[in-house]
């Protein structure tokens, strides 16, 4: 895509001072050199930022505090366009953006939105030829698998200074996961190995995969449908003579189809409409129920009445025991107090003590005091002797109470029983009636499902179509040509990175074997052994590689028909690996290797015919250069020249 830079513009934050100019020029190799400190590099990320960058990069400070726009005059095919974006301030970015395209195109004394940062991105799309397909195998893609966007030609254009000798990363941008993925994905549009027609046949391919699968997944469950039903329906149809559904159906026979199943199992359906099923009174299932749950009360009643009577007949037989305990023990006390009519006849009321001769009345007492025991005696054992008989009596009335709750407990169990026989009756035949229904509604499911299961060959059909066309995308598609055009490419491009290897005197150049597109990088072959750039030192090696791999690109992208890469390349400080301090004098061993920098470039422009514009900023001076004629030095920021003049930081006091 030819886009050229004409201008870099800069509108002030104190609108007084106006704006600020760096003119380019697109036919030769435009050089900004200056000190350290004086806004070199910025110019790269100013110029991204203005292309549509996601995040503004531009350094905080002196530059953000001094610039509310930063613009680019950019040269079309046919037009002119001029864009400017706001200085984000505290944010990332910025979607306030002003663009204008025109035949003619003048600067504006302040621009003002009048777009977005997406409505220049889509346009620049359109010049690209982008296509609005995505790399993505499924209907939601993710970011690496998005479509190509102008944004991603990022990758070619830029060689800043942490890039430029980075043995890691050989693209701008290519240092994070995201923008290495996604450049990665989009390397066979931008090389041209395909284009818009190929991602519009390989969708088209996609979908009909997709589909394809979808429809041959939809015929394997109909298959195994008819399997399912092959294996089931000799069940169906016993089943359905088992119920009286299919009274005159004969025996199957062995050979019988699916199909012939199927035509006796339609009558299903309608012969229960005309099959008498068992007739169930109303509500006689609840009242059998109400009837057994109200003898299942009495039963409890009665058990809690044996209960209670075997309890009262256990006392009974504990208190007649000891009554006859006690009656034993009475007798052997009343034994001992009998001799008391002997004594009472026998003894005088006073008797003599036979040790002082004196008389004694305490054995009257004591005699008193034993009748009154042993009267106590015959009171007690003649109420003992009424007692059995009326503890008998009360257990003969409790034994027959008792003998009564059991039959009458035993009746209740049979009338129960016969209830619940009657219920569970009922419930098969409830249950019965239940499992016809159900039966005849899987046999009316299943029937259904054979039929339309039956279209098999509409399935078929349609596959085979798919199928066709399936393999006539892949054969116009040929992915064996696309993978030809790719190693074309890539040795294309080798010979290139050698032929620029050789004019910068790099190491190993002979060696280089392949730009690796799986790890963005270049492959060298030496003494049958591989490494990557990684491996090969020096920074002057490093630097140099880069130059050649992004210098053989654009001449690649040159010839690619409507090539979405835009037709520039900035290089920022390429000297860096030969004196990163200090201005070098002609004395110096290492200038040669900047030179050799220089007359590389000017072998590109030579053989893109100019092309594409090659715009370096430079700490070096006018002695690395000379003697090349397409060099010229645009802007040279020394003794207090700088991107922003001296005028702009007092009056922002930056």
């Amino acid at each position: 895509m030819k886009v050229f830079i004409r201008q870099i513009v800069l509108w002030a934050s104190d609108p007084a001072n106006g704006m600020r100019q760096v003119d380019l020029v697109p036919d030769k190799i435009s050089v900004i050199t200056g000190d350290s400190k004086t806004g070199k590099s910025s110019l790269t990320w100013i110029i991204d930022y203005c292309l549509g960058s996601g995040k503004c990069a531009i350094p905080v400070g002196l530059i953000r505090n001094a610039v509310e726009w930063f613009g680019l005059r950019l040269q079309l095919p046919h037009t002119e366009m001029v864009i400017a974006r706001r200085n984000p301030g505290g944010q990332q970015a910025t979607n306030e953006f002003y663009w204008n395209e025109g035949a003619k195109v003048e600067l504006p004394d302040r621009p003002e939105k009048n777009a977005r940062v997406e409505d220049f991105v889509n346009r620049m799309n359109q010049l690209g030829f982008l296509p609005s397909l995505d790399f993505s195998n499924d209907s939601n893609p993710s970011g690496y698998t998005g479509r190509a966007s102008f944004r991603d030609m990022a990758a070619f254009n830029f060689l800043p200074q942490h890039i430029v000798a980075n043995p890691y990363a050989l693209f701008f941008k290519t240092d994070t996961t995201e923008h290495r993925e996604k450049l990665r994905t989009i390397f066979p549009l931008v090389t041209g190995e395909i284009d818009a027609d190929t991602l519009s046949l390989q969708r088209e391919l996609r979908d009909l995969i997709t589909e394809h699968d979808g429809i041959r997944k939809e015929a394997d469950e109909l298959r195994n449908a008819r399997r399912v039903w092959s294996a089931e329906v000799r069940s169906y149809y016993m089943q359905a003579r088992e119920y009286g559904l299919l009274p005159d159906a004969p025996d199957p026979a062995e050979h019988w189809s699916p199909e012939r199943y199927s035509q006796y199992l339609s009558q299903v359906p309608e012969r229960l409409e005309k099959t008498p099923l068992p007739q169930i009174e109303e509500g006689a299932t609840e009242a059998a129920v109400a009837e057994i749950q109200s003898l299942h009360r009495q039963e409890d009643d009665i058990c809690s009445s044996m209960g209670r009577n075997r309890r009262k007949l256990a006392r009974i037989g504990q208190l007649t025991a000891s009554l006859s305990e006690y009656q034993v023990a009475l007798d052997a006390g009343r034994d001992r107090v009998e001799s008391v009519g002997w004594f009472e006849r026998h003894l005088a009321q006073a008797q003599e003590c036979p040790l002082c001769h004196s008389a004694q009345m305490s054995a009257g007492d004591e005699l008193e005091r034993v009748k009154e025991i042993a009267q106590q005696y015959r009171q007690v054992l003649e109420s003992l002797e009424s007692a059995p008989p009326q503890l008998d009596s009360q257990e003969a009335e409790l034994r027959t109470e008792l003998r009564d709750l059991e039959r009458r407990l035993a009746d209740l169990r049979r009338r129960r029983s016969e209830l619940e026989d009657r219920s569970d009756r009922l419930a098969a035949q409830r249950q019965q009636v239940r499992q016809i229904y159900l039966f005849v509604g899987r046999v009316q499911q299943a029937l259904r499902n054979f039929e339309e299961g039956g279209d098999l060959s509409a399935h078929e059909a349609r596959l085979s179509d798919l199928s066709e066309r399936i393999e006539a995308l892949r054969a116009r598609l040929n992915e064996r040509q696309r993978r030809d055009r790719e190693r074309q490419i890539t040795a294309k491009l080798v010979r290139r990175i050698q032929d620029y290897g050789r004019i910068l005197d790099l190491e190993h150049h002979e060696s280089v074997a392949e730009m690796n597109r799986r790890e963005l990088t270049l492959r060298f072959l030496r003494d049958g052994r591989q490494d990557y750039l990684w491996e090969i030192g020096s920074g002057a090696n490093w630097m140099g590689y880069h130059v050649a791999t992004l210098l053989s690109l654009h001449e690649h992208f040159l010839t690619v028909p409507r090539s979405p890469v835009p037709s520039f390349l900035l290089i920022d400080q390429p000297s860096q690996v030969y004196f990163p301090e200090g201005v070098p004098d002609d004395s110096s061993t290492d200038v040669e290797g900047v030179r050799r920098v220089f007359r590389a470039l000017e072998e590109f422009r030579a053989a893109t015919c100019g092309g594409v514009q090659i715009i370096v900023t430079e700490h070096a001076g006018r002695n690395t250069w000379e003697g090349c004629p397409d060099v010229v030095p645009v802007a040279n920021w020394r003794n207090r020249e700088a991107l922003i003049p001296a005028g702009w930081i007092q009056s922002s006091g930056a």
